[in-house]
């Protein structure tokens, strides 16, 4: 089939955009967005071999395209696990590679954990472990994710806009990128829908929390597993990498040197086309 845009129904009110690219006679990759809540980047097709590989691009439950946008009822981890498993029926896909950065990359592996024999392998970038401690950690004092929270609730959009704005120059600092200064009321309330949903995934600990996200890797023996990440990733700092890696079995890890969490990062980008090359 040509590339293809569609909504899937998936249960509770929640439809998933899916988009697909690529070779349909090629590998299926399924790629799998940041966040919690970004929704997959038109950029993110760009990182693969549209020539080799048919990619499955799908929005988590509220996030991006998907609808209703921003929705945090009937949306845990468990829902999105289920919803990958509904869209690889709905393909007819047998097994896929499944990859995916930060957030992506910790769905990839509870995914893999709850449905190995459905994949081939995990290529994956930028690991997060979803622990409070850790969440906290990318915030610092100055930020806390609570007040965060509670702002971005706030019946006055004005709060809640500033809110999202702090959060993404925070984020954008953190990531080695330049922080915009402003952002029209449209986009800040796109951020706002965003960052609500991301809240509540990071206040819940991903509705995983750091023990089961590392029994969850301990069970992927036997899975190949390339893990990409940069040396100087703030966002994600290299001790999740090292950690995951330990409990990964038979995992490889690259470093990538000079480089942060940007995906887009000419030497990121290099490395993480050699792991696709390489896992073939």
């Amino acid at each position: 089939m040509p590339d293809a845009c569609f909504f899937l129904p998936v249960g509770d009110g929640h439809r998933l955009w899916v988009e697909t690219r690529g070779n349909p006679a090629g590998e299926p990759v399924l790629v799998l967005h940041g966040g919690p809540g970004s929704g997959c980047s038109p950029r993110l097709a760009a990182l693969y071999d549209e020539a080799r590989h048919w990619l499955v691009l799908p929005d988590q439950r509220g996030a991006g395209l998907s609808e209703p946008a921003g929705e945090r009822a009937a949306n845990t981890t468990a829902h999105l696990i289920a919803d990958l498993e509904t869209l690889r029926q709905h393909l007819g896909i047998a097994r896929w590679r499944v990859t995916g950065g930060s957030w992506g990359a910790t769905l990839a592996i509870a995914y893999a954990a709850a449905h190995r024999d459905a994949v081939s392998d995990l290529v994956l970038r930028s690991v997060f472990i979803p622990s409070r401690a850790r969440v906290d950690a990318f915030f610092g004092g100055e930020l806390p994710l609570d007040g965060l929270a509670a702002d971005l609730d706030h019946v006055d959009p004005v709060v809640a806009r500033a809110a999202a704005l702090a959060w993404w120059r925070h984020e954008l600092g953190m990531a080695g990128a330049s922080a915009a200064a402003t952002a029209d009321d449209g986009a800040l309330d796109r951020l706002v829908l965003k960052y609500r949903l991301q809240a509540h995934y990071l206040r819940a600990e991903c509705f995983l929390g750091e023990a089961a996200f590392f029994a969850a890797c301990s069970r992927l023996a036997g899975v190949p597993v390339s893990l990409i990440h940069g040396r100087e990733d703030r966002v994600c700092p290299p001790y999740s990498a090292e950690a995951v890696h330990a409990r990964l079995p038979g995992s490889r890890l690259v470093w990538v040197e000079g480089c942060g969490h940007d995906p887009f990062h000419p030497a990121m980008q290099a490395a993480w086309r050699a792991a696709l090359l390489s896992s073939d």
